[in-house]
């Protein structure tokens, strides 16, 4: 197998400032019926490969980190030094924890957060967060604490219907995109059940038309063993090009 999207397998070191450095993460989600989270950067790898995609940027594919031992903490190392060296982390997780370490390596860049519900420890964060998708069911404190940091947000249905927009779009975020956001009738392939979610070509337009340079992408939430269609992943890399179209 080659990396992902026609990319060549390599370390982040032979990467060039604009380059991405794609990483997979496959840890597992802890619970509940719809696991299947770990299967998710090599399932991504074969569609991309499928599908003869490719990326509109250059870079490595540096293939999946080892699980063992206290793997974020070597994570947001990893994260930490491609971003010094200006090499964009693309990670392809994996459960949630995966993305919270690439929050926690980039603590004072602003998040662009493409999930359904908010998880409590991102809803923390100072303002900066913009979340795209919501949906209403929203824990109470979890709602205060958007609101009282003054977060902006727009729900699923907003977007599906064209009434939501974004402003102040930061120019450099973390973008996280969970494939849960997609309501499941669209894409089959996700952890979390989110009826009423969003379209998957909706999450492409709305994250294709942010002009932000990101600095670090995590994708989560993709279980493709549940979409024997593959239309999950096809979101998922559809989503990433568009994140990635200006290069």
């Amino acid at each position: 197998m080659t990396g992902y999207a026609g990319l060549p397998f390599g370390e982040f070191s032979q990467c060039e400032a604009g380059n991405v450095g794609v990483l997979g993460v496959p840890s597992e989600v802890d619970s509940g019926p719809r696991i299947g989270a770990s299967l998710a950067p090599d399932a991504l790898r074969r569609m991309s490969q499928q599908l003869g995609t490719g990326l509109p940027v250059n870079g490595r594919d540096i293939g999946n980190l080892n699980l063992s031992g206290d793997w974020s903490v070597t994570l947001m190392q990893l994260v930490t030094q491609m971003v010094d060296h200006g090499v964009v982390p693309v990670v392809l997780g994996g459960a949630s924890e995966v993305a919270s370490a690439v929050l926690g390596a980039l603590p004072d860049l602003p998040v662009v957060a493409a999930m359904p519900l908010a998880r409590g420890d991102v809803a923390a964060r100072p303002a900066n967060t913009i979340w795209v998708g919501l949906n209403g069911e929203q824990p109470a404190d979890v709602w205060d604490q958007i609101d009282q940091r003054s977060m902006a947000w727009c729900t699923a249905r907003q977007l599906d219907e064209g009434r939501g927009d974004f402003y102040d779009i930061p120019e450099r975020a973390v973008l996280w995109i969970d494939i849960s956001v997609i309501d499941l009738g669209h894409a089959a392939g996700c952890v979390g059940l989110n009826p009423g979610g969003m379209k998957p070509e909706t999450l492409v337009s709305v994250i294709g038309s942010m002009s932000c340079s990101w600095q670090a992408i995590a994708i989560t939430g993709l279980a493709p063993a549940l979409d024997t269609r593959g239309i999950s992943e096809l979101a998922a890399i559809e989503t990433l090009n568009a994140a990635l179209h200006d290069g």
